[in-house]
């Protein structure tokens, strides 16, 4: 990632799309995903924070082996990691863990 030849090597509108599914579509999927398998309480909260946590770098590492998408994704996993903490701590207020 760190040869990538700006911070946003993907463009503007498409970190923010991979913003917004990564921070929002992905807990709204993993909480349908979890009702419907009928997981209640804590076990219903904390599988919606971890669905809001960073993406990690092996998916970066697997998307630059096969060539698929990597400058998105190096741009997902640096302002992921930078944004992570206080999204994290917005959903576990709000589910109240």
């Amino acid at each position: 990632m760190a040869l990538q030849p700006k911070l946003i090597a993907c463009g503007r509108s498409k970190a923010l799309l991979s913003v917004v599914v990564k921070f929002l579509i992905g807990p709204i999927v993993i909480a349908l995903a979890a009702f419907l398998v009928r997981l209640q309480g804590t076990l219903f909260h904390v599988a919606i924070v971890q669905a809001a946590l960073s993406v990690g770098i092996v998916p970066f590492v697997f998307a630059k082996e096969y060539d698929v998408h990597a400058t998105i994704l190096s741009t997902s996993v640096i302002f992921g990691m930078l944004i992570t903490v206080p999204i994290t701590i917005c959903y576990y207020i709000v589910l109240q863990l």
